[in-house]
């Protein structure tokens, strides 16, 4: 690797790695164990204390040989050259009841691995809140009421004449959507009203996004690079079984995210949920193509989109999250 000169900052903005550099930066240990990829290399000192930390937590499937020869409701899971066939005689087969008696939880097996990766804060840390709301129309409700629904109820008197009603309001929704009464409608200026209500229809999970700059500055450095690029991308991947005719994936692996600062939970920033990484994008040339000597990218850039596992709601939020 060819020594360049490489600029501390971009746009006034410092590039992390080039704040402690030469013997000064040797004073600076890291607080990660060897199994911990980390960027920059002085890592403590060049984020002042600000560090994010990825655990992973790769899949552990099911073996074929743990569910061989279970009763299962409904027919025989058994085991022929080391391929899973199951015998359904029963097309009313209840899923959670198989689930339930094979042993399996509807959350898979992980198993944390020793190794992590701990990066600087980036610039941008952005979470995303996601409620969805639905338009819902007070005419179709009372169509669905002049469906036919039996809604009578002895002790319901609400119910009970909603259904009384029902064949009158049949009538009069049939008159008033009738292409001659909208006609007629139309000619007077009118036309009806379909009394939309905004209605809570749930949350979705929430996402969150960061974008990470690398600049290494030694062969070491960008050695470390690679590696931390190369493992958000596997572990963002499935894998093909070679069991099964490789008809089955296992899912990529999830992430632990924390933001630590001077070594501890910063609680001024909300906790993560576990996650799921999806998506990685990975740019060799930034700013125009340039490389070393060796054909490293002089910069690079990650960005990674995740989202958590669990809905955060009022509860969560109180608890941190």
């Amino acid at each position: 690797m060819a020594l360049i000169s490489i600029p501390s900052s971009i746009g006034g903005v410092n590039i992390p790695g080039a704040l402690v550099k030469g013997p000064l930066g040797a004073l600076f240990g890291s607080k990660y164990n060897k199994d911990t990829l980390q960027y920059p290399s002085d890592l403590s000192s060049a984020t002042k204390g600000h560090v994010v930390q990825f655990f992973i937590n790769e899949i552990v499937p099911i073996s074929f040989q743990e569910v061989n020869n279970v009763n299962v409701t409904g027919g025989q899971v058994v085991t022929e050259g080391g391929q899973v066939v199951n015998k359904v005689v029963n097309t009313g087969l209840n899923i959670l009841d198989t689930f339930k008696t094979v042993n399996l939880e509807l959350k898979p097996q992980t198993k944390r691995l020793e190794s992590s990766i701990s990066l600087y804060i980036p610039d941008t840390v952005n979470f995303t809140y996601n409620s969805s709301y639905g338009n819902l129309s007070l005419l179709d409700v009372a169509k669905e009421i002049a469906g036919g629904v039996n809604f009578a109820k002895k002790d319901n008197p609400i119910l009970s004449k909603l259904n009384k009603y029902g064949n009158l309001l049949s009538a009069g929704i049939s008159a008033s959507q009738s292409s001659a009464a909208k006609l007629l409608l139309r000619s007077q200026g009118l036309a009806i009203n379909p009394n939309q209500q905004l209605m809570f229809d749930g949350i979705d999970f929430r996402t969150y996004q960061m974008a990470f700059t690398f600049t290494p500055y030694t062969r070491q450095e960008a050695e470390t690079v690679k590696k931390i690029i190369k493992k958000f991308k596997y572990h963002a991947a499935p894998k093909i079984t070679t069991a099964g005719a490789g008809m089955f994936f296992i899912p990529p692996s999830t992430f632990d995210v924390s933001f630590m600062f001077n070594g501890k939970m910063n609680r001024n920033v909300n906790k993560v949920a576990e996650s799921v990484l999806e998506s990685v994008d990975v740019n060799y040339a930034p700013n125009g193509w340039a490389a070393h000597d060796d054909g490293a990218p002089v910069q690079t850039t990650l960005t990674l989109s995740f989202r958590e596992m669990e809905l955060i709601d009022k509860t969560k939020i109180n608890d941190g999250y």
